[in-house]
């Protein structure tokens, strides 16, 4: 018999929190070492990367405004 009283459902929301943070992570560091490429010269790789990297915590910012105001 299954119990009534299931956790699968926060399993579910956390198991995506998870993989959303970990994904924003991965975007974030990319984005960092194409931001770079101002500092090099290479501007159009530059101006992606920086972008890849405003990207992830624009999103968050946005998430905890929506959570906390």
């Amino acid at each position: 018999m299954s119990p009534t009283n299931s956790n699968a459902g926060g399993l579910r929301s956390s198991l995506r929190t998870v993989i959303l943070v970990v994904l924003s992570l991965f975007v974030f560091h990319l984005g960092r070492g194409w931001a770079r490429g101002l500092v090099e010269g290479n501007y159009l790789i530059g101006i992606v990367g920086l972008i890849l990297v405003l990207a992830p915590i624009v999103w968050f910012l946005l998430i905890i405004k929506d959570e906390y105001f």
